[in-house]
């Protein structure tokens, strides 16, 4: 009888053979599971380090790549300015100035310059005193709109139902505008509406005699001085008519670009000017305004009473300011 062992030595073998080619493959998907695993990982990282914009790409133009200080940066680019050094105004010999420009004339003048950067004032005057009562008929106006604005504020009208009035009164130098506004301020009644205005000069620190309509003839005259309307003009230049709010609404408003019947003469190269002005025939020729010149401004009234002629009067107002903006100029 044959013997079986060879037989069973042959199946363990194939047996061996079997499990050990099992194994390797179990070995080989095991590592190509686990490096596919770390493609996808890698592959994934590299999208997401794509989409991140580098710092050498945000850096500007000829710049090194490295980051940039962000402390430093904010210090540069919050560094206050460094303030323009303006040189005093000479007032004494602007002073001198006005005193020899006025010196031998006829009429009856008062000049008033002020400084809002410091509050200061030069006044001139022959023929009269600085503080006497002058007849300006017609330069009421910003006390007009100094009082619409106060109303405004107090709520007793409405700004934007009587803006335009106002802009026409000081743009256009409308009298006919002047007069409704006044009535309105006094709730119909013209004379109400004076006294308001009255009242809120005294309240500004200064007096007005408004005693009759910028329009039409009249008996009554209005009264100002130099002073009390060039006072006016440094409260809204400093923002202190009403309030900050109302005094930069006027400022715009007066500095609005306009042909006056009396030339400035002003001739620094930017400059900025707004003036109301009043001229009647053998009575008075009259102009307040500001003048902002690149580096300051300056707030001026000549008012000259009994002029011996209009034309000569207006070009004695032009000298009188290009006067002033020279020693504002330096």
């Amino acid at each position: 009888m044959k013997s079986k062992k060879p037989d069973i030595y042959l199946g363990i073998t194939l047996c061996m053979l079997v499990l050990a080619a099992v194994l390797c493959i179990w070995i080989l998907l095991s590592n190509g599971k686990g490096k596919g695993k770390e493609q996808l990982k890698a592959s994934a990282e590299s999208q997401v380090t794509s989409q991140q914009p580098s710092e050498s790409a945000n850096a500007p133009a000829g710049s090194d790549s490295a980051p940039v200080s962000t402390s430093n940066t904010a210090q540069t680019n919050t560094e206050p300015a460094k303030p323009v050094e303006v040189a005093p105004i000479d007032e004494a010999g602007l002073k001198a100035a006005l005193d020899e420009s006025l010196k031998g004339l006829n009429s009856e003048w008062q000049v008033v310059v002020m400084d809002p950067a410091k509050q200061s004032q030069i006044a001139s005057s022959v023929n009269c005193k600085p503080d006497d009562w002058m007849t300006a008929n017609r330069m009421t106006q910003v006390f007009i709109m100094g009082t619409v604005f106060q109303q405004a504020k107090d709520g007793t009208i409405t700004l934007e139902n009587v803006l335009q009035d106002v802009k026409t009164m000081i743009v256009e130098n409308n009298y006919a505008a002047a007069d409704r506004l006044t009535e309105m301020l006094g709730a119909g009644d013209a004379g109400k509406g004076r006294e308001a205005v009255k009242s809120f000069a005294v309240g500004s620190g200064v007096k007005l005699g408004f005693n009759r309509p910028l329009t039409g003839t009249s008996d009554k005259k209005n009264y100002v001085t130099a002073q009390q309307t060039a006072v006016v003009l440094d409260l809204i230049c400093r923002g202190k008519l009403v309030s900050e709010a109302a005094s930069q609404q006027m400022l715009e408003i007066l500095m609005t670009k306009r042909e006056t019947g009396i030339k400035p003469g002003i001739t620094t190269e930017n400059a900025q000017w707004g003036f109301i002005e009043d001229v009647e025939d053998g009575t008075c020729i009259c102009t307040m305004g500001i003048v902002k010149l690149p580096q300051r401004s300056f707030v001026i009234s000549v008012v000259c009473n009994k002029p011996i002629t209009t034309d000569g009067a207006k070009e004695k107002v032009t000298e009188i300011i290009g006067l002033t903006e020279q020693f504002f100029s330096k």
